[in-house]
């Protein structure tokens, strides 16, 4: 799961702060469930907090959350934000320079005339929609390469899966890559392997998680794009603390690296 790398930085911030007294809860809602998020909301402006650490992914709902933020309460985004909120720092990736760098994977690898299917997963969620037009403005650019978007909600079964493979399937004739703009990559490289397919279909994600890494040794996936997950969480944890605590001033926007893992590197890579 994703979301356990950030967690994984957070709680190494929170063993460094321990002398300090800092003290860090946790709010957990189901980000397809809008009655989830409300009730999570309401219990987070009642929490007497002095800080917040957001993963604003569902930019509509938390629009609507931010507005109910005192005025006094400082929050920080991590792994996307929301622009012209009132936010203090955040710590992510370049996600349109991703999607160009994701782009440049590609046609490295498709040296002939193809298509390439992208999918864009919570397509409402802005870093996302950052890499897919980041993707989709190189390959404007490399005449060989036909690209086609699926939006894709995220929540989505093995018979939905099945259906929109099929459909990709079907309308692309020469199917060469898939980039897939998430953490779901191991899904549509098992899907591919599922299906038997001969030819080498290319896949480019992101995201470290298990299941990637996984298919990632095996083959099944060719480039995994980090979002340095791990160090989002931990440096969140310090922008608060630098100004909550030391009043000290804080970065406005701290950009983790672009980082490209294959399977010849993973074993050598630190997030």
């Amino acid at each position: 799961m994703y979301w356990t790398l950030p967690i994984k930085g957070i709680a190494k911030a929170q063993n460094e702060l321990v002398k300090q007294k800092i003290a860090i809860s946790y709010f957990y809602y189901d980000k397809y469930s809008q009655a989830s998020f409300n009730n999570v909301s309401k219990d987070v402006l009642e929490a007497n907090l002095d800080g917040l650490l957001i993963a604003p992914v569902l930019p509509n709902v938390f629009g609507r959350f931010l507005k109910e933020i005192p005025d006094d309460l400082p929050y920080v985004f991590f792994d996307s934000f929301i622009p012209d909120a009132n936010y203090i720092s955040y710590i992510g990736q370049d996600a349109f320079q991703g999607g160009i760098l994701s782009a440049k994977l590609m046609k490295m690898m498709v040296k002939e005339k193809g298509n390439i299917a992208v999918f864009k997963v919570l397509p409402e969620d802005y870093h996302i929609k950052d890499r897919v037009d980041g993707f989709l403005s190189y390959c404007e650019k490399c005449p060989k390469i036909e690209t086609k978007v699926y939006d894709i909600d995220g929540d989505w079964n093995s018979d939905e899966q099945n259906k929109v493979f099929q459909r990709i399937i079907s309308e692309n004739k020469n199917l060469m890559g898939i980039f897939v703009s998430n953490a779901s990559t191991h899904q549509i490289a098992k899907l591919i392997k599922s299906h038997s397919i001969q030819k080498k279909i290319h896949i480019i994600g992101y995201d470290l998680i298990e299941d990637n890494i996984k298919c990632l040794r095996e083959g099944e996936i060719d480039f995994l794009i980090s979002q340095q997950s791990e160090k989002q969480g931990y440096e969140g944890i310090y922008s608060l603390y630098r100004h909550v605590v030391l009043k000290e001033p804080v970065e406005k926007k701290n950009m983790t690296q672009l980082d490209i893992v294959t399977k010849e590197n993973i074993d050598y890579y630190r997030n």
